[in-house]
């Protein structure tokens, strides 16, 4: 990237500057927007893309979507899948190793399989409905220059014109070759782990259960390959030498690997193919002072599981509403530090996860028998799935909590807050409630004493509205109604399901939810006053 020379005074713009237009800068576009701060997105690309890599959509990323409000377009074009099966040679499909995520504890209990071009439609169609914003196209970043108070940039069009610019944040989404981690100085630290080919295709003689995930491999050759909506197959291929993978005719290496592993599938008409190397990388920061970066800028991994690209928007997802308190002034910048601490672990995590089972699949030269005992160790199965779909991950580790705060049963604080269903019709769910771009305080009275801890809930949210504007949804979830509170802000816990799921007692209970559905803290009633305490690490 080059430097930017002298000449004139750059104009400044009140808005936040986001490159790259995949999934991670969409959503952290809409992140933001919903926040009422303004984006530019800057895509290099001559357009948007036809083809794909990514194919899966997990649990937590559906909360996700849930709470964005897209959810429901995802379930209209996706279709599910239970999980995969992994076929060791000569072993019966009904003996082999699963992980079947319809064990899961929420809502979606299994994984969606869509292309990701089709995925990002769904993205770009979502912002341009709302806030009418999408990415500039054929636009590329060219130069850039950062100070104490924001980022200069020159910005090179199609057409060949360049255009000097200024912004207070910039946010590098562009991908595994970022040229924000670059001018950045970041390190990406890592190694390449394999070779990998992936084609969309018609498949005929098809034997295998086509909802399910399917790897078939040996000690030399790995396949996968499942169906996907519409009228493709998606298969991925490995082995270690390349041969099979960037050999010229696509078609005829694939049926050639489909064979000698035992498939029994015809490889029909391709669609398309690709070929690339698995890197494992991470970035050794995610951020220096005004350039920020977001999802495959900061890691990257083995395809196994399909847990990249939910990754990176989970990154988003924890970075925009951060970002946007800070833009509006609403908080001190120090807070973004709280990106990398909550999302390097992860990140990290999912990389181990990701080798773990390619170590299984594509563990060449191996015997299998140890690779098929590395899915027999207890408990295998739902680490996995709670690990790849992105229920378990958390930030228990990076969570600041108030002194002399009592620690209560139920979800812990950096934990998945879960959702729970209150009325039966018409349907209310506590992800409803968490859907409003704010912190959420939820009151449960209990049984006890339900009119002093509601009280203690109306003393808490004038706290909170006087000290934090705007910034805290205070909700009550009781089993009666109460005129003290509107009907915006409460609801009916009709059959105990939110009391049983956050393992509350009759004494009451405050729970503060974070924007981005995490468990911020919880007490009892007589603590009320912590939340304030707790709500000044995040807010002025």
């Amino acid at each position: 990237m080059g430097s930017l020379g002298d000449g004139a005074v750059p104009q400044t713009h009140d808005e936040l500057l986001i490159v790259g237009g995949g999934p991670s800068g969409l959503l952290l576009a809409h992140e933001l927007l919903r926040r009422q701060v303004p984006v530019r997105i800057l895509e290099k690309r001559r357009g948007p893309s036809h083809t794909s890599r990514a194919m899966t959509i997990h649990a937590r990323s559906m909360e996700m979507f849930d709470n964005m409000g897209m959810a429901q377009r995802l379930e209209e074009v996706c279709l599910e899948c239970p999980g995969n099966i992994y076929h060791f040679p000569g072993m019966p499909d009904e003996k082999c190793p699963k992980t079947d995520y319809r064990a899961l504890p929420s809502r979606y209990p299994f994984y969606y399989k869509i292309s990701q071009n089709d995925f990002e439609q769904v993205l770009r169609e979502h912002l341009f409905s709302l806030y009418s914003v999408k990415p500039e196209y054929q636009t590329e970043l060219v130069g850039l220059e950062q100070d104490d108070n924001g980022v200069t940039v020159r910005i090179k069009h199609s057409d060949g014109t360049e255009e000097d610019a200024r912004y207070r944040y910039v946010v590098g989404c562009d991908g595994v070759h970022s040229t924000i981690r670059d001018a950045a100085g970041i390190s990406f630290e890592g190694q390449t782990v394999a070779v990998m080919g992936m084609m969309d295709v018609e498949l005929d003689n098809v034997t295998f259960d086509d909802r399910w995930m399917n790897y078939y491999f040996d000690e030399e050759l790995f396949m996968n390959c499942t169906k996907m909506p519409g009228r493709w197959w998606r298969i991925y291929m490995s082995e270690p030498t390349g041969d099979y993978v960037f050999r010229k005719d696509q078609q005829q290496a694939y049926q050639e690997v489909a064979d000698r592993l035992g498939i029994g599938f015809k490889v029909g008409q391709v669609e398309w193919a690709t070929a690339w190397q698995v890197r494992n990388h991470i970035a050794n920061r995610y951020r220096e002072k005004r350039l920020i970066i977001c999802g495959d800028a900061c890691h990257v991994h083995s395809p196994s599981g399909g847990q990249g690209m939910n990754c990176c928007m989970q990154d988003a997802w924890n970075l925009g509403w951060k970002l946007a308190a800070v833009f509006k002034g609403q908080a001190n910048e120090a807070i973004l530090d709280s990106y990398e601490r909550e999302r390097k672990p992860v990140g990290e995590q999912v990389s181990n996860g990701a080798m773990a089972t390619h170590d299984i699949v594509m563990g060449f030269g191996k015997p299998l028998e140890p690779r098929y005992q590395m899915t027999q160790v207890p408990n295998w199965e739902s680490k996995s799935i709670h690990l790849v779909s992105g229920l378990s991950h958390n930030y228990r580790e990076a969570v600041v909590l108030p002194e002399g705060l009592t620690p209560v049963s139920g979800p812990q604080p950096g934990e998945r807050a879960p959702d729970a269903l209150l009325v039966d019709m018409p349907k209310k769910r506590l992800y409803d409630i968490y859907r409003r771009p704010q912190f959420t305080l939820l009151v449960h009275p209990g049984a006890r004493a339900p009119d002093s801890v509601a009280e203690v809930g109306l003393k808490a949210r004038d706290r909170l509205d006087a000290r934090f504007p705007g910034q805290v949804s205070t909700f009550l979830v009781s089993k009666d109604k109460d005129d003290r509170y509107d009907f915006d802000h409460q609801a009916r816990d009709e059959g105990s399901e939110f009391t049983s799921r956050y393992s509350l007692d009759p004494e009451g209970r405050l729970i503060l939810v974070r924007p981005d559905a995490y468990i911020g803290m919880a007490c009892v009633p007589g603590e009320w006053e912590l939340i304030e305490k707790y709500m000044e690490q995040w807010l002025l």
